[in-house]
C-alpha cells in the first residue's frame, strides 16, 4: 500500500492509484472534463492541475500515479489560478447558449465556472462559429461551437467500443469532434456519449429541448429489454418519462446503456398503449369496466387452458401468475413462446463479474453483442484491456468481432460437436477451450434443449472455475422459470399448447406480455391456435395483432408505472419503482394476476412470498421443445426484441436480410446484397441476400423482425425480375 497526504489529510491506496482517485477515496473534489475513470487518462483539458510538494510544475492529477510520501496540495493560490485560467480560455471561445442548452442546470462546465471559474473574461474577440444541431447518427446531435475537445465521447467508442467512428478532425484551435469520413453514429452504444459528455455539445434527439433540471425528477428503475437488467435512471416531467439514463451499478453494467436500453420508452406513450379493459361485443373489442372484463377473464378460463408468456412481467406476477395455473383444473402454463429451452443455466450459474477474469470465453449459439449488449461490452474490456481472453464462437451463425476462432455446425448438431471436444475430438480451437485449466464462461442462448445436457456435462468435467451465462431473450425470463411457470412431466410445452389449440382441443388461452403471433417459432400455426381457441384473453401493455383477436384485453401498467422485482440472467434480483403516471386505467400486472385469482394480498406480502421461492428454486431441466433441425433460423435482432413498439428506435433498425454462406449462395443463384423474397406457402417477405462467412453452409439465416415467425423450416427464395 502507498501512503499520502492530500490537503494535509493522509490516506493509504493500492500502487498505481491516479491521484485523483486517492483524492475521492478522502471525499475531497478535483475538477475535471476529460478524465474518466474507466478510460485511459489523456490530461487534455487541464482542469485537474494540482500542487505535488518536491515537483516544479503543477501535475494533472488525472494522470500522475501515487508515490510513496507524495504530499499533494488542491487548493494552493496558484492551483486555483490555474484552474481560474482553464476556464477562462475554454469559456473565451464557448457560446452564451445556457437558456437554451439542453445541459442548462446539470452541466459540469457551469458547475465549475461558478466554483472555479474567474468570474469575468479578458476575451473580448467575437466567438467562432461552427456547425449547430449538426447530425451525427439517429440518436445522436452535435453542436460543435460548445465542445471543449474532452474527447471523452471519441476515446469511448475507441477504447470502450472497440469502433472508432467519433473522431478529432483538423487540429490545435481548429479542432473538431466529427464522424469519421462516410460513416454515421450508429453504434449500439452510442447514447454512452452523450451522458459522458461534459458540457451540451452531444445531445439526445428524443429528449432535445423537452424538459429543464428543475421541472423533473430523477426515479431508480431497472431495464425491461434484456437479462442483464442494467440499472437506470428514469428523467420524468409531469408523469412522463422524458429519457433514461444509466445508474452505475459495478456488478452489472458499469455505468454503461445500449441504445434499447436508454431510447426503449417511446412506446410508454405510443398510441398502441391499452389504457382500458376491453371485451369483444358483436365482434368488436370495446372498452369495459375491471369488473367486466376480470369476471368475463374468470368465467373463460376454464376447463383446458394454456398460459402462454411471462417473461416479461415483475417477479410477484409470475409468482400469481403460477398460483393461478396451480388453482384451475387443466390448465399448463409455458412462458417460453419463443423456442427458448431455459433460462437458468444448467449447471455452473454465472456472474456477469466472471467475465472479468475469464481466461476463455465460449459462445455457443449465442450472440451476446444483440442479446446482452453490455454484457458483450464487459467481455470486450477482457478481451481488450483485461486477460485478454480467447473466445471461442460455435453455432450455425457465430458472432462476429470478439471470436479469435469459430466452429459451424448444422441446426441441431451443437451437443454431439460440444461432446466431442470434451472427449479431445473436432476442431482444435475449441478442444483446447474446454480443455484449458483457465476460468472459462459459457454463454449459451438456452434455445437447443440437446445443449442442455451437453453443457452441464461439460461444466461437470472441469476442474477449472466454469460459469454459464445464460442470455435467452426475456428479461425476467429467470424469474418466470424459477416461479414454476414451465410445463410439469407429462404436459405440453408452448408448441405442443399451441399445436393443441390449433386442433380446437384447448377450451381458453391466456396469452400474457407478448405477442404470439410476432414471436411464436410457427406464426401460421400461432395463429390457427388463436382463431380455434373459443375463449382467448390476452394481458399485455400494448395492443398487439394477437390482442385484437381476444375475447377479453387486461391493460397491464409498464415497468416504469409500477413497483416490481426483475430477475436478471446471473439470478440477481433487482427492484423497480414507479415513475410515470400509468396510462389510462392500466394495473400493475400483480395486481391484474391476484385480482383473476380472486385473493385479497398486498405488494409486499407477494414480493416476500416469491422472493422465497426464488431463493428455493432449483434448476431443474424443464420440458424440451424439441430440439432445432431446421434450415432457417431466425436469429435475435436487438431493436426487435421483445413485442413493443420503439418509436425512438425505428430509426436504428436495420434492414431486413437474408444471411448464407457464399456456397450457398451460389448453389440459389443469387448474389449478395441482391433483393430477393422469402416465401413459404402463402407467406413471402422482401429481403436483401447477406452473405456471410460466419453462417454454416444450407442454412438461411433471417432476424426476428415482423413476419419472420410466419416462415417456415421450408421457406423458399424466389429471385426477383433481374433488369437487364
Amino acid at each position: 500500500m502507498i501512503n499520502l497526504s492530500i490537503d494535509g489529510r493522509s490516506v493509504e491506496v493500492e500502487p498505481g492509484t491516479l491521484v485523483i482517485e486517492a483524492a475521492k477515496k478522502l471525499g475531497i473534489t478535483i475538477p475535471v472534463f476529460c478524465y474518466h475513470p474507466r478510460m485511459k487518462p489523456v490530461a487534455a483539458c487541464r482542469m485537474c492541475l494540482v500542487g505535488i510538494e518536491k515537483m516544479g510544475k503543477l501535475q494533472p492529477a488525472c494522470a500522475t500515479p501515487v508515490a510513496e510520501g507524495m504530499v499533494v496540495h488542491t487548493q494552493r493560490p496558484d492551483v486555483q489560478k490555474a484552474q481560474a485560467g482553464v476556464l477562462e480560455f475554454l469559456l473565451a471561445q464557448h457560446p452564451l447558449d445556457c437558456p437554451i442548452c439542453d445541459k442548462g442546470g446539470e452541466c459540469p462546465l457551469q458547475d465549475q465556472s461558478f466554483a472555479y471559474g474567474p468570474g469575468a473574461t479578458r476575451f473580448a474577440e467575437p466567438k467562432r462559429h461552427l456547425h449547430k444541431a449538426w447530425t451525427l447518427g439517429p440518436m445522436v446531435v452535435l453542436d460543435q461551437e460548445r465542445c471543449v475537445q474532452c474527447q471523452r465521447c471519441t476515446r469511448f467508442m475507441e477504447e470502450i467500443v472497440g469502433d472508432p467512428v467519433l473522431v478529432l478532425k483538423e487540429r490545435g484551435a481548429k479542432s473538431v469532434v466529427d464522424v469519421a469520413d462516410g460513416k454515421a453514429l450508429t453504434s449500439v452504444f452510442s447514447g454512452n456519449t452523450i451522458e459522458m459528455c461534459p458540457v451540451g455539445a452531444l445531445t439526445s434527439h428524443p429528449y432535445r429541448f423537452r424538459a429543464r433540471p428543475w421541472d423533473i425528477v430523477q426515479v431508480s428503475s431497472v431495464c425491461p429489454h434484456c437479462p442483464v437488467g442494467c440499472n437506470l435512471t428514469a428523467t420524468v416531467r409531469d408523469g412522463r418519462v422524458m429519457r433514461m439514463l444509466s445508474r452505475e451499478n459495478e456488478q452489472l453494467d458499469q455505468g454503461w446503456l445500449c441504445d434499447r436500453g436508454r431510447f426503449g420508452y417511446g412506446f410508454l406513450t405510443a398510441p398502441a398503449r391499452i389504457s382500458s379493459p376491453l371485451i369483444r361485443r358483436d365482434g368488436q373489442l370495446v372498452p369495459c369496466t375491471w369488473d367486466e372484463a376480470i369476471s368475463a377473464a374468470r368465467s373463460g378460463l376454464e376447463g383446458a387452458i394454456g398460459i402462454l408468456g411471462g417473461g416479461r412481467l415483475s417477479l410477484e406476477a409470475q409468482y400469481l401468475l403460477a398460483r393461478f395455473r396451480d388453482r384451475t383444473d387443466g390448465a399448463v402454463a409455458d412462458w417460453r413462446v419463443g423456442g427458448q429451452h431455459t433460462a437458468l443455466a444448467p449447471a455452473g450459474q454465472g456472474r456477469l463479474t466472471d467475465l472479468d477474469q475469464a481466461g476463455v470465453v465460449l459462445m455457443i449459439e449465442s450472440d451476446p453483442k444483440t442479446e446482452t449488449p453490455v454484457a458483450w461490452l464487459r467481455l470486450r474490456q477482457n478481451v481488450a484491456h483485461g486477460r485478454h481472453a480467447r473466445v471461442v464462437a460455435i453455432g450455425p451463425r457465430t458472432e462476429e468481432g470478439l471470436a479469435s476462432a469459430e466452429v459451424l455446425y448444422r441446426p441441431g448438431e451443437g451437443a454431439s460437436v460440444l461432446e466431442a471436444a470434451v472427449a479431445g475430438k473436432g476442431d482444435p480451437a475449441l478442444v483446447a477451450a474446454v480443455g484449458s485449466e483457465e476460468p472459462l464462461v459459457v454463454f449459451w442462448n438456452g434455445y437447443d434443449p440437446l445443449l442442455y445436457a451437453a453443457i452441464a456435462k461439460l461444466v461437470e468435467g472441469r476442474q477449472a472455475k466454469t460459469s454459464v451465462l445464460v442470455t435467452g431473450a426475456d428479461a425476467n425470463g429467470f424469474g418466470a422459470q424459477a416461479m414454476g411457470l414451465v410445463p410439469k412431466a407429462g404436459e405440453l410445452p408452448a408448441s405442443g399448447l399451441l399445436d393443441a389449440a390449433a386442433r380446437g382441443e384447448l377450451d381458453g388461452l391466456l396469452v400474457v406480455g407478448t405477442d404470439l403471433l410476432r414471436v411464436a417459432p410457427a406464426g401460421g400455426q400461432a395463429a390457427a391456435a388463436l382463431e380455434r381457441t373459443s375463449f382467448v384473453v390476452v394481458a399485455d401493455v400494448v395492443m398487439s395483432d394477437t390482442a385484437e383477436l381476444a375475447d377479453v384485453v387486461l391493460p397491464l401498467a409498464a415497468f416504469a408505472e409500477a413497483d416490481g422485482v426483475f430477475v436478471n440472467m446471473e439470478g440477481l434480483s433487482q427492484v423497480f419503482e414507479p415513475a410515470a403516471t400509468t396510462a389510462g386505467v392500466s394495473r400493475p400486472d400483480w395486481e391484474v394476476f391476484a385480482q383473476l385469482l380472486g385473493d385479497e394480498v398486498t405488494l409486499a406480502e407477494v414480493r416476500d412470498q416469491a422472493l422465497a421461492a426464488l431463493g428455493s428454486a432449483k434448476a431443474t431441466q424443464p420440458v424440451a421443445q424439441g430440439a432445432a433441425s431446421q434450415t432457417l433460423l431466425r436469429w435475435p435482432t436487438l431493436y426487435y426484441r421483445g413485442v413493443t413498439p420503439e418509436p425512438h428506435l425505428d430509426s436504428l433498425v436495420p434492414d431486413q436480410v437474408v444471411e448464407m454462406a457464399a456456397k450457398t449462395a451460389r448453389a440459389l443463384g443469387v448474389e449478395d446484397g441482391e433483393d430477393v423474397a422469402l416465401v413459404d406457402g402463402e407467406t413471402e417477405i422482401s429481403v436483401r441476400v447477406a452473405v456471410s462467412s460466419h453462417v454454416v453452409d444450407d442454412c438461411l439465416v433471417v432476424g426476428d423482425w415482423p413476419g419472420s415467425s410466419r416462415l417456415g423450416a421450408g421457406a423458399t427464395i424466389v429471385v426477383r425480375e433481374r433488369s437487364v
